[in-house]
Parts: C-alpha cells; sequence; structure tokens
C-alpha cells in the first residue's frame, strides 16, 4: 500500500522536465545580469546552491541515501568534475569561436549519451525517441548554421565547446547509475560543491579571485534558486525515473526557450534562424517526451521517495 501511495505522489517525469528546461533558460538572462566573469559566477552559484540544500541533504543523510563506500563516493566526486569541467570549458569556448558554433557543438552530448546509455547502462531506445532527439539536433543545426565560422582560432574554441559536451555526458551517465540508490539533494550538493571548489580554484589561477558585488550575488542567487536547483536538481531527480538520453535532450530545450524570455524580458528580437529552429528543437523535444518509454524507470524507482 506504502508503494501505491509513493507513486501516485511522485510527480510526471515529463512534467518535471519541463519545468526544469524553463527553469535552466533564465541562466542567460541572470548571468547577463550578473556581468561578472564565468569563474566567479560559477563558484558563487553553486557555492550557494549547495548551501541551499543543507535541510534536504540532513534528511537524506538520516535516511541512509548519502553516497557510501569509496566507488560510490568517487563517481559521485567525478561526476561534479565533469560538471565543473562542462560549464568552465564551455564558457571558455565563448572567446575563441562564435556563440553559434560554441551552443551548436556543446549540445551534442545525446549523440554521445545515445549509444553510451545502452552500453553502459542497458537502457533501449525507441524509435520515437530517436527521431526527436534527431529533430532537436537538426533544430539546433537551423538555429546556428548563420553564425558558424571557420578558423584556426574557431577550431580551438570549437574543441574546448566538444570537451564541455563530452563533460555533460559523462555527468548525466553517472547520475543516471547511481541516483538508483541515492538521495537527489545528498547527491547534487555534492556534485554542486565539487563545482564550486574547482570554478573558485579556477579564478585563483586565472588571477580574477575576488569579492563579488551584492549586485552579482544577488544574480548567482538568481542563479542558484531558479537554474540551479530548479533546474539541474530536478533533472537530477528525473534521471532516476527516465532514461538518460531523454533528460539530455531535455537541454536543447534552453536556446529557444532562452530566446523566448529574452524577447519577453530584454525585447531582444530572434532571427528567423532561431525562431525555425527553435520550432523543430521543441518538436523534437514533445516528441520524446510523449514516448511510452520516456517514463520508464528502473525497478525500485519508487521505494525512497526521491
Amino acid at each position: 500500500m506504502s508503494a501505491v501511495v509513493a507513486r501516485s505522489r511522485t510527480p510526471s517525469p515529463g512534467w518535471a522536465l519541463v519545468a526544469a528546461t524553463v527553469a535552466v533558460s533564465f541562466s542567460a538572462i541572470l548571468i547577463k545580469a550578473a556581468g561578472d566573469d564565468a569563474a566567479t559566477i560559477v563558484w558563487l552559484r553553486m557555492g550557494m546552491a549547495a548551501v541551499l540544500l543543507t535541510p534536504w541533504v540532513l534528511r537524506d543523510a538520516r535516511r541512509g541515501v548519502m553516497p557510501k563506500g569509496s566507488a560510490q563516493i568517487g563517481l559521485v566526486l567525478v561526476s561534479g568534475v565533469f560538471l565543473a569541467g562542462h560549464f568552465l570549458l564551455w564558457t571558455a569556448s565563448l572567446k575563441y569561436t562564435s556563440v553559434a558554433a560554441s551552443v551548436l557543438l556543446v549540445s551534442l552530448h545525446p549523440i554521445i549519451v545515445t549509444p553510451l546509455g545502452k552500453r553502459l547502462l542497458g537502457e533501449r531506445v525507441s524509435r520515437q525517441m530517436l527521431t526527436g532527439v534527431g529533430l532537436a539536433i537538426i533544430g539546433m543545426v537551423v538555429t546556428c548554421a548563420g553564425d558558424l565560422r571557420v578558423g584556426s582560432t574557431a577550431f580551438g574554441g570549437d574543441l574546448l565547446a566538444i570537451a564541455g559536451g563530452l563533460c555533460l555526458a559523462g555527468y548525466l551517465l553517472i547520475g543516471r547509475s547511481v541516483r538508483a540508490n541515492l538521495g537527489v539533494a545528498g547527491y547534487s550538493a555534492i556534485v554542486y560543491a565539487v563545482v564550486c571548489v574547482i570554478a573558485a580554484l579556477t579564478a585563483v589561477a586565472a588571477g580574477v579571485a575576488h569579492l563579488p558585488s551584492p549586485k552579482v550575488a544577488l544574480a548567482c542567487l538568481g542563479l542558484a534558486v531558479i537554474c540551479t536547483i530548479g533546474g539541474h536538481t530536478v533533472y537530477n531527480w528525473a534521471l532516476r525515473h527516465v532514461p538518460v538520453l531523454l533528460v539530455s535532450v531535455s537541454f536543447l530545450g534552453e536556446p529557444p526557450l532562452a530566446a523566448v524570455l529574452a524577447l519577453l524580458i530584454l525585447a531582444a528580437v530572434p532571427s528567423v534562424a532561431t525562431v525555425l529552429g527553435g520550432v523543430l528543437i521543441l518538436a523534437g523535444l514533445a516528441l520524446a517526451l510523449v514516448d511510452p518509454g520516456a517514463r520508464s524507470g528502473r525497478p525500485g524507482d519508487i521505494a525512497i521517495a526521491q
């Protein structure tokens, strides 16, 4: 009976992914509002998110769903390293290549997740979900094609963006593998703390370490609450209930939704390519979300209400 009750109270993973994608779409606006260097924004944002999750981390500790053993703890720490690599490498790529090329290349992680999810996790992907992923990636190409450029400097930036996409794929694959036995708050807080430390060390190494202004702190608080807890933490929750590929492709919904938010908040009119590509991305995401196989989780997913 308790399992039935727990199942009935479990939020819909599909709607959770939609909410998370909307939440992370505020990132660009809040980062622009912060107006500080990337490393500072990342360490402050992630540090705040880890602290804000403390009450739920304590709850996970009481329930015994925190990482245990060297292997599990090691995987969680590596997950944090991957997420830090994603943020920092992608941000660094923007200095050397176009925004379009960077966004496109960092967004190719579903292509990496698809075969690795099957090989490492045994997840089967339906034709409908593959079609949705393909449609979303085509949408990314349409969105970014007009601003792509070729050159020796751009090539280095492209490699950084690809590395950022690889890191995100690794982060999602590890999250899917360990979340079956871990509470979402405890897992997420440790990952965010690792990202915070790595970003802070990066700021020191780059000579940009400084005390953030109140304006920066407020913007980073928004990033922590809306984009990190409301976005990335919800993605981490969903990793326990849906195939990793579905979470991966959900990230592709961020660019078109960010364009809509920029239009509504900043009056920034998107280009025709952005609109057409965005329609394809969102259509692909919708196709993947309504796939019956997208709602399949692992056995025992509802045993711990996370």
